[in-house]
């Protein structure tokens, strides 16, 4: 991790490569996209260099030189002031200009970087303060579009596909599963599929949290109940003349409390998400120069706002499986802010340890969580606890108003946490632990370990000698 200039140059290349707007209408290249450009100015680029040169730039590894950064404004259409300001934050100045020996100190300064050598580390704003330009979003922009892009459609969808199932006729067996399953598929095509890449991990753990706090529905859906216990309110009437319905009583038996549970999850989710990338902002290189204190810092207390809540409204079995799951989530959150630092460069034989060490750690908690899920199922004499209570208060169930008996609901309640159980492993290992496991492969050259020769050396290929 380097505090150099080579690494805010690299950092600010690979804005303007993932800011870039295509002829097609999309934005943002891939590094090999970024190479066939530069190649077309100069055709050297597509013979004798590959993404891992690309990469090496973006790390911060090698910092280009003068003439590299003149193609690579070409290719990107970068203005005159924006290129002003990429050649001065490198360092570099035409040839003619150079005082003698300039060369060898511009090296050794690359190669050993002194405590003063360079400017701090600066933010992506504060790269685009000093260049004068709007390439890279503000931090409010940013967080605008994502309410209104992301949090904004899915309170609508909720609303309406809530609305959409009260009109046809609730059903209590199975249109709770299947209105939480689809809200929660949008939330996941738009977090997962469509992610804002200027945001970082945001939209993973805005998903991730509104995930983790909406599938604890599935235990309870099939009582027809829900676990922050909105089913005991009830309201006045309430008309709709328009719509020839009213509203009235106890909120049981509708769409309404399992809707409000959503809506509950995806406020919590967005504020999450919001202070994540808020908190990020203003302590990334800013914590004791400490990259990890930074990443902490911001990730942990959106995890503590939301469980803080939680617990609160919720039930004590939420309550301890969230108590599980949250601090697991958060871990690999903080590890892949750090990760995604522009300034993190492993080695082939460090990234090779992460791996390994990942699918160890992976391998016994899911065999934990399984054999934890299995017995909890399938014992006997494992307490059932009933959504009749939360943190500040209790009540009784009316079991003959609900159309089961207290074992049928114990029956019930046992079927959904294993759906529960299921989905809530299935997320967390297979698709964040996924992501963790494809960052740390692509951290580094070009994701594919150093070769390593018989005595034990790294062998340096020509065009990576001829870089360094």
């Amino acid at each position: 991790m380097r505090g150099s200039r080579a690494s805010q140059v690299g950092f600010l290349m690979r804005a303007y490569r993932e800011s870039f707007n295509r002829e097609d209408g999309l934005r943002g290249l891939t590094q090999e996209e970024l190479l066939q450009r530069m190649a077309s100015v100069d055709p050297d680029y597509a013979e004798r260099y590959s993404h891992t040169t690309v990469s090496r730039w973006e790390s911060g590894r090698t910092r280009p030189n003068l003439q590299r950064l003149e193609v690579f404004g070409k290719a990107l259409d970068l203005s005159e002031d924006e290129m002003s300001g990429l050649i001065a934050l490198a360092g570099v100045i035409p040839q003619a200009l150079k005082d003698p020996g300039q060369d060898a100190a511009d090296n050794a300064a690359v190669a050993e970087p002194g405590p003063q050598a360079f400017p701090p580390v600066v933010s992506p704003e504060e790269f685009a303060d000093f260049m004068g330009t709007g390439r890279v979003p503000s931090t409010a922009r940013s967080l605008f579009r994502f309410v209104l892009l992301r949090c904004l459609p899915s309170a609508l969808f909720i609303l309406a596909l809530g609305y959409g199932l009260f009109l046809i006729g609730w059903d209590g067996s199975w249109m709770p599963v299947g209105y939480v399953g689809l809200v929660t598929c949008l939330i996941m095509v738009l977090g997962l599929l469509l992610p804002d890449r200027q945001a970082g991990i945001r939209d993973l753990l805005w998903v991730s949290l509104f995930f983790l706090l909406t599938s604890p529905a599935l235990q309870f859906a099939p009582l027809g109940l829900d676990h922050y216990n909105i089913h005991t309110v009830s309201i006045p009437r309430v008309d709709f003349p328009w719509a020839g319905v009213y509203v009235a009583g106890p909120l049981a038996g509708t769409p309404a409390p399992h809707g409000l549970v959503l809506l509950v999850n995806l406020l919590l989710a967005s504020v999450g998400a919001v202070m994540f990338q808020v908190v990020l902002r203003f302590t990334r290189h800013r914590v004791g120069n400490s990259l990890l204190r930074g990443a902490v810092w911001a990730v942990l207390p959106p995890f503590v706002l939301v469980y803080g809540v939680v617990v609160i409204i919720t039930n004590v079995s939420v309550a301890i499986q969230l108590s599980v799951v949250l601090p697991v989530t958060a871990f690999v959150m903080t590890l892949l802010v750090i990760l995604r630092d522009p300034s993190v460069y492993l080695s082939g034989r460090e990234r090779r340890f992460m791996l390994s060490s990942i699918m160890a750690i992976a391998l016994v908690a899911a065999l934990l969580g399984i054999g934890t899920a299995l017995g909890i199922y399938l014992a006997p004499d494992v307490p059932r606890v009933l959504p009749d209570h939360n943190l500040l208060r209790s009540w009784e169930l009316d079991f003959a108003a609900l159309g089961y008996s207290r074992e049928e609901a114990l029956d019930r309640l046992n079927l959904g946490y294993m759906w529960h159980a299921m989905c809530t492993f299935v997320y967390v290992t297979f698709i964040v632990g996924g992501i963790l496991v494809a960052d740390i492969y692509r951290t580094g050259d070009d994701g594919r370990p150093e070769p390593v020769a018989a005595s034990g050396a790294v062998v340096v290929s020509a065009r990576e000698e001829e870089d360094l």
